[in-house]
């Protein structure tokens, strides 16, 4: 069945599973250079793509909401509680980085401001398969989609130590995860590839507002 066809009942049957079990952060951290301006004030509807972000992690869950912003950004509209980067410029492994650091809870949902497409039928699928201890990433044709996906918060020496030694690819990140044990991987099948479709460039956010 394709996820967005779901009924609304199984949909609530399987953010149920995991309620109460994870933080969930929107990163918007990133300066938005090729967009021209910060993605999170674009609008979708009525809605700011960051208040869009939030209500999908919501509807997904989440016992905690978290926003990990940028340092001169206010954020404090949002119902979320918002964490900042220790290591600025650094990319989203900063961003991963102070959420897990910040969080309740011994798992961490990391959603990108900037996918637009993502629902909470697709958080609930990606977490079903999580533990407390492990976290899980979903996988298509282009490899790993890091920034849709869940951490456990044992991950947090990890991301430090990279982010120390200058290494800031989230590719890497996962990689040793993977390889260590703290997250499993979650094959996409092809209708759930565009809820991962992420926007860089004014162009790209016309043909999804359109």
């Amino acid at each position: 069945m394709h996820p967005s066809k779901k009924s609304a009942r199984q949909t609530v049957m399987a953010c149920e599973q995991v309620e109460s079990r994870f933080s969930a952060a929107v990163l918007v951290g990133g300066c938005s250079n090729r967009m021209g301006t910060d993605k999170a004030f674009l609008r979708v509807g009525n809605d700011l793509l960051i208040e869009r972000q939030l209500r999908c992690l919501s509807e997904s869950g989440a016992a905690e909401l978290l926003i990990s912003g940028r340092t001169e950004v206010d954020y404090s509209r949002f119902s979320a509680r918002v964490v900042r980067d220790e290591l600025p410029h650094a990319g989203p492994l900063a961003g991963v980085a102070a959420a897990l650091k910040a969080s309740s809870w011994q798992l961490v949902f990391v959603l990108a401001v900037d996918m637009p497409k993502m629902t909470p039928a697709m958080i609930a699928k990606i977490l079903s398969r999580c533990k407390e201890a492990a976290g899980c990433v979903p996988v298509d044709g282009h490899g790993f989609q890091p920034l849709g996906a869940a951490y456990p918060v044992s991950l947090l020496p990890l991301a430090e130590h990279l982010l120390r030694i200058g290494r800031y690819s989230m590719r890497e990140f996962v990689g040793q995860a993977l390889s260590e044990g703290f997250i499993q991987t979650l094959q996409l099948e092809p209708v759930e590839h565009i809820y991962f479709t992420n926007i860089n460039l004014p162009q790209e956010w016309a043909d999804i507002s359109d």
